[in-house]
């Protein structure tokens, strides 16, 4: 059976949206350099993921002499939004509270985010 397509960058495509986003546009070469992972994904499996992303219309492409050059073509922004969205719906059947609930329960969220988060509530009750 097929899996059913990913609603969203597999890990690794992650990282390297996160290594474009953080350095900008990047050859293959730069891009494979800067990999976190260890051991690192070989040369042209990183090549195949791009190819896939761009597929996907994750990234764009520039040629550049003899090298490609590859940007995000998606903001950090879109991807969190998304994958938020996904996680929502998914696991906490469409409920934003329980998602909120859950993350400061499980996690010490420090007074900074704390404050900022209260922030961010008064907001959306003064929109509304």
């Amino acid at each position: 059976m097929a899996r059913p397509p990913h609603p969203g960058p597999t890990d690794r495509e992650l990282t390297l949206l996160k290594l474009l986003w953080q350095h900008g546009p990047s050859t293959v070469r730069q891009l494979h350099q800067r990999f976190p992972n260890r051991p690192k994904p070989a040369y042209t499996s990183l090549q195949t993921n791009l190819q896939g992303m761009l597929d996907k219309g994750y990234l764009t492409s520039q040629t550049d002499q003899h090298a490609h050059i590859y940007a995000a073509a998606l903001t950090q922004a879109d991807v969190e939004q998304r994958a938020v969205h996904d996680l929502i719906r998914r696991v906490f059947d469409g409920s934003a509270l329980r998602l909120f609930t859950t993350a400061l329960n499980s996690e010490q969220a420090s007074p900074e985010e704390l404050r900022r988060l209260q922030m961010l509530l008064d907001e959306q009750v003064s929109d509304d």
